[in-house]
């Protein structure tokens, strides 16, 4: 059948029905979208992978939308620990390791992706100043 005669088909149906078949399309193209979006690779159950707005595939801390880049940056780039790193982005310690392993496994692939899309420095807190002085 081809695409001419489906619509054909749908056309000859009620609106209600339509609207059904509408609705049951919709939530199967929803379920394959996550499950092929958020399913986490066997090997790394930890880490899924989603499209960035290139539409790339990027990898991420599963079930969150956390790049194993940002991770990885802090751990390298910024020093900061396990501990530090899950307490800033809201993750575990073993999401954090996974992460971090996953990198060592891919770390050809992920350090250029890495080194051209993450600041090298870690963002400074703004400092404050009085009115009076901003104005001089």
């Amino acid at each position: 059948m081809t695409l001419q005669e489906l619509q054909d088909q749908v056309l000859q149906l009620s609106v209600e029905d339509r609207w059904q078949l509408v609705n049951t399309v919709l939530a199967s193209l929803q379920k394959e979208t996550h499950c092929a979006l958020m399913e986490p690779d066997p090997a790394f159950p930890d880490i899924a992978f989603r499209s960035d707005a290139e539409n790339s595939w990027v990898p991420v801390v599963h079930g969150t939308s956390i790049h194993v880049r940002t991770v990885v940056m802090a751990a390298t780039e910024w020093e900061w620990s396990t501990e530090q790193i899950a307490e800033e982005y809201g993750l575990s310690k073993a999401q954090v390791e996974a992460a971090l392993v996953f990198y060592q496994a891919h770390g050809d692939e992920a350090a250029v992706a890495v080194t051209e899309q993450i600041p090298t420095q870690v963002p400074e807190q703004v400092v404050e100043k009085p009115i009076e002085a901003a104005k001089a």
